[in-house]
């Protein structure tokens, strides 16, 4: 009985050593660090001319974990586009149309704006795109999109102006 508590107390010691190691201060006084290479991170970055974004998805085939990507990437230029829209719309509803329809104007704005960026995420350029095939046989996807800002800015404009409101 005292050998079984024995081996589990000097068990016990080995594990709580071992975990301690882990986190072993580097020689400069810092933590070790690894930097990671993230795939199509240059074609994700947005700039002056375009709205870009970069998706990535992890799944057990190589079409889902694209098209989950893709989504991904989609979904963060929804977002930026979302920002983007509602500072110009309440700007322009309340410049033009002045305060009294200031938010039906604003309504009207982002109706066109929430259909325009639908149709452009289903276009956007594909910029990047990389998959891996995982050791535990999983597949990963890395996919950049861009949108022209200046194409949703003309579009926007010209759905507005055939609107008599």
């Amino acid at each position: 009985m005292k050998k079984i508590i024995l081996g589990m107390l000097v068990v016990a010691l080995c594990a709580s050593c071992a975990s301690k190691k882990l986190s072993v201060p580097a020689k400069d006084g810092g933590y070790k660090r690894t930097e990671l290479e993230i795939p199509c991170s240059k074609e994700g970055m947005g700039d002056a001319k375009y709205f870009r974004a970069t998706g990535t998805a992890t799944a057990v085939n190589q079409g889902s974990a694209r098209m989950a990507a893709l989504e991904n990437a989609n979904a963060l230029v929804n977002r930026m586009l979302g920002g983007y829209i509602q500072g110009l719309s309440v700007d322009y509803s309340r410049n033009v149309s002045g305060e009294a329809r200031a938010s039906k104007v604003q309504g009207i704005i982002e109706g066109e704006f929430a259909k325009l960026v639908s149709e452009k995420l289903n276009n956007a350029d594909i910029t990047c795109e990389k998959g891996y095939m995982l050791q535990d046989g999983l597949f990963e996807y890395w996919i950049s999109i861009a949108i022209s800002k200046e194409e949703i800015v003309e579009e926007l404009t010209s759905r507005l102006d055939d609107n008599e409101e």
